[in-house]
């Protein structure tokens, strides 16, 4: 790959990620009536992706051999949990795992995107793909509580589907709420209000941060023109 082409990719490094995370979430649709299938679309290729990203984003080395050894450990943690010896402790593990890395990978990706000094259609979509990753770490949030209380969540057909925790997710960070899914124990009552609130605050401060890196920039030009 010539120096040209990578200077493109890191110069549209954002964008990229938010096409691997449309891909991701669509695969994820296509594939929840197949178990295998899901598990390698909805964790070994996001966990590749996500990789990918540190790479390109310049993560220091500690946080991207840390990140490396996270993902491992949680893919094999899911693979035997899920296949091998279906239990119930591996795959919690699991899934403490992959909100430990993906809280990671959003702290990092929110202050790379706050420390910008221009306003772009790149820095835009990563703040679109940070908002939708803040839903996939949330579904995990639901997802471990339920399998701590299966009480936790009230479904409408009394069974769980493999999309239905990033259905409920989404609906909540965005403030739908249809209803159809209601969570019963406090700590699921708690974690939904929370989300709710970190979903609305997240979107009010990443615009009024747009507003003023663009005001921002057109007094210096205006003062440059003087």
């Amino acid at each position: 790959m010539d120096r040209e082409r990578i200077e493109r990719i890191i110069e549209n490094k954002y964008s990229l990620l938010l096409f691997f995370l449309v891909i991701l979430l669509a695969g994820s649709a296509f594939t929840a009536h197949n178990d295998m299938m899901h598990y390698t679309v909805g964790s070994l290729f996001a966990m590749v992706v996500f990789i990918i990203m540190l790479k390109i984003l310049r993560a220091s080395r500690l946080l991207f051999a840390a990140y490396i050894t996270l993902s491992f450990l949680a893919l094999l943690l899911h693979y035997l949990a899920v296949f091998v010896v279906h239990s119930k402790s591996l795959g919690t593990v699991a899934i403490i795992v992959y909100i430990l890395m993906i809280g990671i990978l959003i702290v990092f990706m929110t202050r790379r995107i706050f420390s910008e000094r221009l306003v772009t259609g790149d820095t835009i979509k990563g703040g679109i793909s940070v908002y939708i990753m803040m839903g996939t770490w949330w579904q995990m949030v639901y997802q471990l509580l339920w399998m701590c209380d299966p009480r936790s969540f009230l479904f409408p057909e009394g069974t769980v589907g493999q999309g239905d925790f990033l259905y409920y997710s989404i609906s909540t960070i965005t403030c739908l709420g249809f209803g159809d899914i209601l969570p019963r124990s406090y700590p699921a009552k708690l974690f939904s209000v929370i989300e709710a609130l970190v979903g609305q605050l997240y979107v009010a401060v990443f615009v009024a941060r747009l507003v003023g890196l663009h005001v921002a920039v057109h007094a210096r030009k205006h003062n440059d023109g003087r």
